[in-house]
């Protein structure tokens, strides 16, 4: 047999001793991904970047907008409240130098009428009214000065003098019959004779209108004021207003006269509802009879007999619109002011009516001729 070549067929040991010196690593990738360069990103990753990058700056855009605007919104507060602050602290400001202003010309007005100087005294009470009407005494404080300024020449002898002037004057009005009207109102207001005044007043004014201003406006302002309350008090209300309606042109009228102007409009308005709406008449008349209850208009009528005859009209409404309880209270109240023979027969009438309404008699119907009945007799 031949022999066979040992070497070639023998299988090679491995030397392994080298290997087993090496350690073992585990999970450890034997492939590996392929890593993208940085430096080279992809189109779709540029414009991704773009969009993000656009987007961040459009909030960031909108955030700055929102708060400039709203330090705009603040700063126009902040100026609209200093604006109103130091408007309110310039009118305080101004309303307090007219008060100074006022103070002093009171208080020298005072100190002219003292010491007699009664034109300067009432010029620095008038500028006072144009400047701080609300000064406190200021309306007493003018009628004083207007009324002694009236009275200033009440007891002055008038002469007349007869000599004769070196230079002819040119032709003027007779001033004798001035001083003569004027010293005549002047003992018509001391002795409190209001329609003579005006009268006197008048004439002096168709006159001379210029002859002594300050003193005839002072005579005219107590002729009218007076003789408004006396028109009022003898029911002539519409004059009376109008005179009080004149004296407030030459100064404010007092509190007295103002109380006879309020009553005389407010009967004048309940009187336009008399007759018409009795309710209305009723609850006018009411607040005067508390006040002014003999106050009247020029037919005499008292404003207590208007308010008992309003309620008498109401209760005969609302009796003849079968409301008889309502009637009752009415007929009541009518009876409780002023009484008479007809009211107490209603009154008793009306308590029975409420006590026994009558029947209401029930509706009919009645058959419509106007429609015709069809019938089915023969022929």
């Amino acid at each position: 047999m031949p022999k066979k070549n040992y070497e070639t067929t023998q299988p090679t040991k491995i030397d392994s001793s080298s290997e087993e010196t090496k350690p073992i690593q585990a999970h450890k990738n034997i492939f590996k991904a392929p890593v993208k360069s940085d430096t080279t990103p992809t189109i779709e990753s540029e414009e991704m970047v773009i969009e993000e990058s656009k987007s961040k700056k459009t909030r960031r855009g909108k955030w700055v907008w929102l708060g400039i605007l709203i330090m705009l919104l603040i700063a126009m507060a902040g100026s609209a409240i200093g604006y109103s602050s130091a408007l309110k602290i310039r009118l305080a400001e101004e309303t307090n130098k007219r008060l100074v202003l006022a103070t002093t010309q009171f208080e020298l007005a005072l100190q002219d009428q003292q010491a007699g100087r009664l034109d300067m005294s009432l010029q620095r009470l008038k500028y006072i009214l144009t400047i701080y009407s609300k000064y406190p005494g200021i309306d007493e404080k003018l009628k004083e000065v207007m009324l002694a300024l009236a009275l200033n020449q009440a007891a002055a002898p008038v002469t007349n003098s007869t000599a004769q002037p070196a230079i002819t004057p040119v032709a003027t009005r007779d001033t004798r019959a001035t001083s003569v009207l004027l010293k005549q109102a002047q003992d018509q207001l001391a002795a409190s004779d209001w329609h003579g005044l005006l009268i006197s007043v008048n004439s002096l004014r168709d006159i001379d209108p210029k002859y002594e201003p300050i003193k005839v406006d002072g005579l005219l302002y107590y002729a009218l004021r007076y003789n408004g309350v006396s028109k009022i008090q003898n029911g002539n209300l519409e004059v009376g207003l109008y005179y009080f309606a004149m004296a407030e042109q030459l100064a404010p009228i007092d509190t007295d006269a103002e109380s006879y102007r309020t009553w005389a409009k407010m009967y004048l308005n309940a009187a336009s509802w008399y007759g018409i709406n009795w309710q209305k008449a009723a609850n006018g008349f009411s607040q005067l009879v508390g006040l002014v209850p003999n106050l009247m208009d020029i037919s005499g009528v008292t404003a207590k007999q208007r308010y008992a005859k309003s309620l008498e009209g109401n209760g005969d409404y609302l009796q003849a619109t079968n409301a008889w309880c309502d009637a009752v209270s009415q007929y009541e109240a009518s009876n409780g002011v002023l009484s008479n023979q007809g009211l107490v027969e209603k009154l008793i009438q009306a308590r029975e009516l409420c006590a026994n309404p009558p029947a209401t008699p029930t509706p009919t119907m009645e058959p419509d001729i106007s429609t015709p009945i069809p019938t089915n007799a023969p022929e």
